[in-house]
């Protein structure tokens, strides 16, 4: 079976919209295809019309089911079409990379998804994932899994710069998986008659001209109204341009498989192979670094010093953001003001960090949604600042950055789980 990831950390590029319309464009014509959706939003079974109140199991569930023991998917799969079958997400798997979502507790907890579906394999000719919207395991699960990758890119302003972190952020993930995944850029929401987006595409051909594909996805009503009513367009618009530029799409994937070279195999399971090592000279550098000390052992509270190295020590100065801390990093704020504060407005939580990351919190107050409070970068400052109204209480919560969740070295409170991994904690008293 040929798995193909579909991947892309910025929203409103398509990615869902690709990966469903695409898998029904290839059912329709003859390709045996599941459509796995890695995402939490669960958008997929939306899609394609499937009632989320009748999904009692999906993918979550299938990667922490016992896989020794002749795992079975078919209860979980959902026929959508003849040819097109669904693994949809729950709402287990917004909780899956949370420390007590069991994943990490897995020895092989980047590999579950590969191996759920090898028990698919037979069944299918190809296979979609609709990938999570953050760098984190749920992504390097879907990469692990995959011998192919598309990278929706949309033909607007910030396009080029984004189209270019995103293919070194997914560059920087192959290099750590140490086998070759093929990656090719899908431009999409092109508008033929803006002249922006006529030249954003040629820029993109000047600097991607071995990985850009020969077509687009254009920017197509009909694309949002089949979404709205549960459809892909091979059933709300069949014939339409819409449609044709899917079809256009789906020719270009049979035509093209992956150039995989079977000599090559994954090196992490050859133990006395060191893993390869990453240029810390650029952002990138620095997410691959902060996977590898994910995924290379246990989570970080279980390892030994040594294991753990001084990039995740509490006291190192080049910290688990891979910057330095307090002004070392440019911010203006004291050391001892990072960390957790209380404030009249609220809990202040605050990090040291330059504009190009993203951060938010993930806490047992937001369900461990990686998304739901977002931190914003103070530039007079140079931090990231949230503030979160709450009701006296212990809460528990960890950093995430780029979309991987970390300890804050600058609270030295913590709390260790029933699957043995770490998250900090504060107690807001009544007179606070």
């Amino acid at each position: 079976m040929r798995t193909i990831a579909i991947v892309n950390q910025k929203g409103g590029c398509g990615k869902t919209t690709s990966a469903i319309n695409l898998a029904a464009v290839l059912a329709k014509q003859g390709v045996r295809t599941l459509l796995v959706d890695m995402d939490p939003q669960s958008h997929c079974a939306a899609g394609l019309g499937v009632p989320e109140s009748r999904i009692e199991t999906g993918i979550a569930e299938a990667m922490l089911s016992d896989l020794d023991h002749g795992f079975d998917p078919a209860p979980m799969l959902w026929q959508v079409m003849h040819g097109l079958d669904l693994l949809p997400s729950t709402m287990m798997l917004a909780g899956l990379e949370s420390p007590d979502g069991g994943l990490y507790a897995l020895p092989d907890r980047d590999r579950r998804l590969a191996r759920v579906l090898q028990g698919c394999s037979a069944r299918y000719d190809i296979c979609l994932i609709d990938c999570s919207p953050s760098i984190g395991l749920l992504t390097y699960n879907a990469l692990r899994a995959s011998t192919q990758a598309l990278i929706p890119v949309e033909t607007g302003y910030f396009s080029l710069r984004g189209a270019r972190r995103q293919w070194g952020t997914i560059q920087s993930l192959i290099e750590r998986i140490a086998r070759p995944i093929q990656c090719n850029m899908l431009p999409t929401l092109f508008n033929p008659e803006s002249r922006l987006a006529a030249r954003i595409l040629e820029a993109l051909h000047q600097h991607f001209p071995d990985h850009l594909l020969p077509m687009v996805v254009r920017e197509h009503e009909p694309l949002r109204e089949a979404a709205s009513l549960g459809q892909p367009i091979t059933e709300f618009a069949p014939g339409s341009e819409a449609e044709q530029d899917y079809v256009a799409l789906a020719r270009w994937v049979i035509d093209h498989p992956p150039q995989v070279q079977p000599e090559l195999v994954d090196r992490r399971s050859a133990t006395s192979v060191p893993p390869p090592q990453v240029q810390t000279s650029t952002r990138v550098g620095e997410l691959a670094l902060r996977m590898q000390a994910g995924f290379d052992a246990s989570p970080p509270e279980n390892r030994t010093p040594d294991q753990a190295g001084a990039s995740e020590t509490p006291s190192s100065t080049s910290g688990i953001f891979g910057e330095g801390r307090g002004t070392e990093s440019g911010s203006d704020v004291a050391e001892s003001d990072f960390g957790v504060i209380i404030t009249d407005q609220g809990i202040c939580f605050r990090q040291p960090g330059v504009p190009e990351q993203s951060m938010s919190i993930s806490a047992d107050f937001n369900g461990w949604s990686t998304s739901a409070t977002p931190m914003r970068f103070d530039r007079g400052r140079g931090c990231f600042e949230a503030v979160v109204p709450l009701p006296p209480g212990q809460y528990r919560y960890q950093v995430v950055i780029d979309g991987r969740s970390r300890i804050d070295p600058y609270n030295e409170s913590t709390l260790t789980g029933e699957t043995g991994a770490s998250t900090n904690c504060f107690t807001l008293n009544p007179t606070s």
